[in-house]
């Protein structure tokens, strides 16, 4: 008898320690990843495609932090090309569930900052224009785990740069020629886009390994 309410007394015990080695299994892990990228909705009208690279570090159980790259290309109805460069970082957060189990999907939502660079030239042409600006990004995305290390991520989000603004202007001539120039606003101001990622992820190794084993031991 004194045994089973032993037990039972030690079942909350238990289950609170499973549950704070399952949080602990969740955080810290570095992943490595690659991601293609379509820019949508500028101010070009045009729709551009890229590819980057990007590393994540999952603090918290719930809070994951992705660091990336990103090189655009944009084809402005075959008269003009915009090259975009961005470089930034996001957190992203698991209101949901925090899960890495393969099968499992784990939805986000996310927020964050990036510096870019944006050229935009005339084909056949040494025209071009060019800006340096920095922006913010929030979107929606979610994780499919193909595997408890290998996840494929799809993520929506609007960016907004604050700086000066440049673009192409496509117009039509008289005799029905189309003909481009590039603009390039004076006075700062807010540009977005929407950005749409589809990413592979890697996870390699777990950066609070030595502390969770030495709280483990302790």
């Amino acid at each position: 008898m004194k045994k089973n309410i032993l037990l039972l007394m030690l079942i909350p015990i238990m289950s609170t320690a499973q549950e704070k080695e399952k949080v602990d299994k969740e955080s810290g892990y570095f992943q490595l990843g690659v991601r293609n990228t379509i820019s949508a909705f500028s101010d070009d009208g045009a729709t551009g495609f890229g590819y980057g690279g990007q590393f994540r570090i999952r603090v918290l159980s719930r809070v994951n932090t992705d660091w990336y790259a990103d090189y655009i290309t944009t084809d402005i109805a075959g008269l003009a090309r915009r090259e975009d460069m961005h470089i930034g970082w996001s957190v992203l957060a698991y209101p949901l569930n925090y899960t890495t189990t393969k099968g499992k999907v784990t939805p986000y939502i996310l927020a964050g900052h990036c510096f870019d660079y944006t050229k935009v030239s005339i084909n056949n042409s040494p025209v071009y224009a060019e800006k340096r600006s920095s922006a913010v990004q929030a979107g929606l995305g979610a994780h499919y785990n193909v595997t408890d290390r290998m996840d494929i991520s799809l993520t929506a989000q609007y960016m907004m740069h604050i700086g000066t603004d440049v673009h192409a202007e496509v117009h039509t001539h008289s005799d029905g020629e189309k003909g481009v120039h590039i603009h390039k606003e004076k006075i700062a101001g807010v540009e977005g886009h929407m950005l749409i990622n589809l990413s592979m992820n890697f996870r390699l190794f777990d950066m609070w390994d030595q502390h969770k084993t030495k709280k483990k031991t302790s």
